[in-house]
């Protein structure tokens, strides 16, 4: 027996949709692979369209997603990430107890265009570098962000860092301990090449969080601009 009624004023493809969810809860882990649309439509015995339109639900819930030419994979809950003055992504993180990774995709020097100026406090076209980087939570895309940060004062960061935590190596060789000044959040479609590296369509959303930080005596010395997975990633706004 399949479990459905064909008969009901339900519709078929939402209380199959209703079905995996309960297997979702009680049998699979975060990161397994669900049976595939043909198993489904076999169990059910459904067409693999009402299958395909059970799983477009879940997936717009949240609860699995689609990975290109590897099928359906249960989702994690989403991820907290408190904003305060001294939120770090990695402490945050490992805080909870999440296996995590950090990568240079690309660096250059370049000029400050006038946004990156204004946020540093720099005239425009001052040297900067810029470095962006892809955050791995659970061998998982989590976020890209992209960082500029004055030449000058980090003259030899492009050739030392090589992922990990941009902030430790900051501390550790330039013995600049950053401070959280601002951040502005906003959501917005993925742009440039940021669809493929997060491995989301693009036309899912990401959350975009700019952020200024400053070193002891209050002077900007990074602007981060970071794109996340809107279904991966929860702010916790601490005002205590």
């Amino acid at each position: 027996m399949t479990g459905i009624d064909r008969d009901g004023p339900r519709a078929v493809y939402s209380q199959i949709s209703e079905r995996i969810a309960k297997d979702i809860s009680t049998r699979y882990r975060s990161g397994e692979r669900l049976p595939s649309e043909h198993e489904f439509a076999a169990r059910f015995a459904v067409n693999r369209h009402t299958v395909r339109h059970a799983i477009d639900d879940l997936v717009a819930a949240g609860l699995i997603e689609r990975r290109r030419g590897l099928g359906t994979f249960v989702l994690d809950g989403p991820i907290a990430y408190p904003v305060h003055a001294q939120a770090r992504f990695t402490e945050n993180v490992e805080a909870l107890g999440r296996a995590h990774d950090s990568r240079v995709i690309h660096t250059a020097t370049i000029p400050a265009e006038e946004g990156v100026a204004n946020r540093l406090k720099l005239k425009p076209g001052h040297t900067v570098f810029w470095l962006e980087t892809m955050r791995m939570v659970e061998n998982r895309p989590f976020t890209v962000i992209s960082h500029f940060l004055p030449a000058d004062r980090f003259p030899e960061l492009l050739a030392e860092y090589e992922g990990g935590s941009l902030h430790a190596t900051l501390k550790r060789r330039y013995r600049v301990t950053l401070r959280r000044a601002l951040t502005l959040v906003s959501a917005l479609l993925p742009q440039g090449d940021d669809a493929s590296h997060l491995l989301i369509p693009r036309t899912t959303p990401v959350l975009r969080l700019k952020t200024v930080n400053v070193d002891s005596e209050g002077v900007p010395v990074e602007y981060a601009i970071a794109r996340a997975r809107s279904d991966r990633i929860e702010l916790h706004l601490d005002h205590a």
